[in-house]
């Protein structure tokens, strides 16, 4: 969390970690996955590997440390 509230000049506080985590939950649509893989197929670009799967779990853990911290 530190790195991306470097890159993003955020402070990594709980408010952080609740933004990046509805930042991700908007993120975990298949649908706008299934579009993504498609253009970069379309123009011959590297595909990424998926990162769905990780989602529902990196939500979860921004969502456990911003209610301890």
């Amino acid at each position: 969390m530190r790195r991306f509230a470097e890159v993003l000049a955020r402070t990594p506080d709980p408010e952080f970690r609740d933004w990046m985590a509805r930042e991700f939950e908007e993120a975990h649509d298949p649908v706008v996955d299934r579009y993504w893989r498609l253009v970069w197929i379309v123009n011959g670009w590297q595909v990424v590997p998926r990162l769905l799967p990780v989602y529902p779990w990196l939500i979860q853990a921004l969502r456990r440390k911003a209610a301890i911290a």
